[in-house]
């Protein structure tokens, strides 16, 4: 059974991989929903719901007519930009090397294997499948929309996120914020004829720096950070009429965004400031019994105790969890996440689908 099941997997790993499903090319996302539908189609006793909004495909699989399963699945098909040679997968090593192997098509084929043994057992578990296709966008009409507008319910939800088979309980929620400074142009020889909102960054960045310093080692707390800074000028001897800056804000559940966004504009009073992106983070706490029996199943088949711990990046799971259920990422090992060298373990993809066919099991 594990080596057809091994054979399995690589082959639904790399087939997803092919397809070349970024947000540039959505016909591509359509293509690979397509195919985890026809695949779930094939197996009698699964039901599925396809969702499109604003043009993004998703899909939900459950093993009875419900939209409230017990236990939910949580995947996404979309994956970062790269060059085409990235999409003809490569197998050596026992690694499958390509865009999406780690991030997050491997799950995928491991979850979308799972679904089919399940719909073979009498009775059969309460479990679903949620298939997203912009997590990589930040999920606004893929998880989200199928959480908060669709109604979609569940008990305890597991995002297939690569983890390195630890159980990821929190994460940070993000701002991206957009702020003009005004100036006013004058002849860079005579500063007094105008006004340098650059000065005006300057005096505010150290105001906010001060509320809240930027860590020189990673540390679980909120970090403002500026990372592109633009003025409108285009001469090495004029003030620049306006400075453009954009702040990627990582928070920690100890603060609001709105309460962030206020602080920001209070260290920079002059400033227009524009909210391009607002999100809370995943927050689950690990002593839930569905999170402790996960970790328990993981230590058991693993042999080694199972690790907690929280991630500075978000994912499609905060959209349970703000919506109050509970929900962890939980996934393979591998390496290289949105690089060129990405690639996930074969024998941890079948560890994975392991350890969810024995926490079904126990359910």
């Amino acid at each position: 059974m594990t080596d057809r099941l091994r054979d399995e997997l690589i082959t639904l790993t790399t087939d997803l991989m092919r397809f070349r499903s970024t947000a540039a090319h959505p016909d591509q996302i359509m293509a690979a929903m397509d195919y985890a539908a026809a695949y779930l189609g094939d197996i009698p006793g699964i039901f599925i719901e396809r969702v499109e909004h604003n043009g993004v495909p998703s899909l939900v699989a459950t093993l009875h007519k419900t939209r409230a399963p017990a236990l939910m699945l949580n995947g996404h098909l979309d994956v970062v930009a790269a060059p085409p040679e990235l999409f003809e997968p490569t197998v050596h090593d026992g690694r499958i090397y390509g865009r999406g192997s780690q991030d997050m098509k491997g799950s995928v084929a491991a979850m979308l294997r799972l679904m089919k043994h399940l719909a073979t057992l009498d009775p059969r578990p309460d479990v679903g499948l949620q298939l997203a296709g912009d997590e990589e966008l930040g999920g606004p009409n893929g998880t989200r929309f199928m959480i908060e507008d669709d109604g979609w319910r569940c008990d305890f939800c597991i995002t297939g996120e690569p983890t390195d088979m630890q159980i990821c309980y929190e994460q940070k929620g993000a701002v991206w914020l957009e702020m003009e400074l005004k100036g006013t142009p004058a002849h860079g020889s005579r500063p007094w004829d105008g006004h340098n909102p650059i000065f005006d960054y300057a005096r505010g960045l150290l105001r906010l720096t001060e509320q809240f310093p930027p860590p020189t080692e990673e540390a679980w707390q909120t970090t403002i950070t500026p990372t592109i800074v633009s003025s409108g000028g285009n001469s090495r001897n004029q003030i620049p009429p306006a400075l453009r800056v954009t702040f990627d804000i990582r928070h920690t559940s100890d603060h609001s965004p709105d309460a962030l966004v206020q602080t920001v504009q209070a260290c920079f009073p002059t400033a227009e400031i524009l909210v391009s992106k607002s999100g809370t983070g995943l927050v689950t706490d690990p002593h839930q019994a569905a999170v402790q029996r996960l970790a328990a199943v993981t230590a058991q088949l693993r042999g080694t105790p199972t690790a907690f711990y929280r991630e500075h990046f978000g994912s499609d799971a905060r959209f349970f969890t703000a919506q109050g259920m509970a929900a962890v990422c939980f996934g393979p090992h591998g390496q290289g996440l949105h690089s060129e060298e990405e690639w996930v373990e074969i024998d941890s993809l079948v560890e994975f689908y392991t350890i969810l066919q024995a926490y079904v099991a126990g359910m």
